[in-house]
């Protein structure tokens, strides 16, 4: 069979097929490619090692779980394929890199699907598709200045859902605070239930502060897992809780522990009802440079607070690894 064949059997009819490099059963679809690769019966092309990739895998929910890793070619194209084939068919699927689905189920000990491989007999138990994705797409996404004012840029998304791994639900998405055209992220929702929709799974990332602040029609921006709400405490004010040795003043702070993102000036209150709490202004920079400088503006003072998940997994920049922010 063609690959196009075994592809579009394997994703629209369920069937198995036996292609020269792509092959499948009614379970899983995957790239095989020798150490001497002979594309189409011309001449032959020294790969480094002989190299096998799983594609796509059809959970027992019915489910296609599709490995959106950037595999090196010639795998990259049998991934294109899967990814058209999925778009035309009816059945629910999640984008999502396998080298993530590993993170999440090994706690982070693993983060590359070739040092921990998991079975597919579990892969199709212990995985489920709560909100499907929309598949590999660019969409657009409005930002907002200091100002308020608003700009549009193009991300680049592999589809965004909602997946269950054992007993915990992921949102699988691209932050449009990535630099480029943004970047890929596993997180773990704190949640008893699967979210309905993905815009649902979102605000479950929310904390309360941030979800009451936009309903008041604050201009609440992010960067990352970090949220930067305007408030109306003056600089005086907060001074006036610095000298009075409840709250500290910083430059360059560094947020959380071990962190990557760095306020300009922060204030951080040590005692008192607001203990905890962080206060910043001016430009809040990743430190390894993965996110967007967000800049908060010389004047106007923001609570930032982090969002609310468990572990979260992200792309590094080889797009095969998966790294924690």
């Amino acid at each position: 069979m063609t690959h196009h064949d075994v592809i579009e059997n394997f994703v629209t009819k369920g069937r198995g097929g036996l292609g020269t490099n792509v092959r499948a059963d009614d379970k899983h679809l995957y790239s095989k490619i020798p150490a001497l690769y002979r594309p189409n019966g011309s001449m032959a092309y020294r790969v480094r090692d002989e190299a096998m990739a799983p594609l796509a895998v059809r959970l027992e929910d019915g489910g296609l779980l599709v490995n959106g890793a950037r595999l090196g070619w010639p795998m990259h194209r049998h991934q294109t394929q899967v990814l058209r084939a999925i778009e035309r068919s009816s059945n629910p699927a999640s984008v999502v890199p396998f080298h993530s689905i590993v993170a999440a189920w090994t706690d982070g000990e693993k983060d590359r699907w070739n040092a921990s491989p998991i079975p597919i007999r579990d892969l199709r138990k212990e995985v489920a598709i709560a909100v499907p994705s929309t598949g590999e797409r660019w969409r657009k996404v409005v930002e907002k200045d200091k100002h308020g004012r608003e700009r549009t840029r193009t991300v680049h998304s592999l589809g965004d859902s909602v997946i269950r791994v054992k007993d915990h639900f992921y949102i699988s998405a691209v932050d449009e605070t990535g630099v480029g055209a943004g970047m890929y992220f596993l997180a773990e929702l704190l949640c008893d239930r699967a979210p309905s929709t993905f815009e649902e799974a979102l605000d479950f990332l929310k904390p309360k502060v941030v979800q009451d602040a936009e309903v008041r029609g604050a201009n609440v921006r992010r960067q990352g897992e970090w949220f930067a709400i305007p408030v109306g405490f003056t600089t005086s004010q907060l001074m006036r809780d610095v000298e009075r040795g409840v709250a500290v003043y910083r430059r360059e702070h560094i947020l959380g522990k071990a962190g990557h993102h760095r306020l300009e000036e922060a204030v951080l209150y040590k005692a008192g009802p607001r203990k905890g709490e962080v206060y910043a202004r001016g430009v809040l920079v990743h430190t390894n440079g993965e996110h967007h400088d967000l800049d908060l503006g010389a004047i106007r003072w923001h609570l930032v607070v982090h969002n609310v998940q468990g572990p979260a997994y992200t792309l590094g920049g080889s797009g095969t690894a998966a790294q924690f922010d």
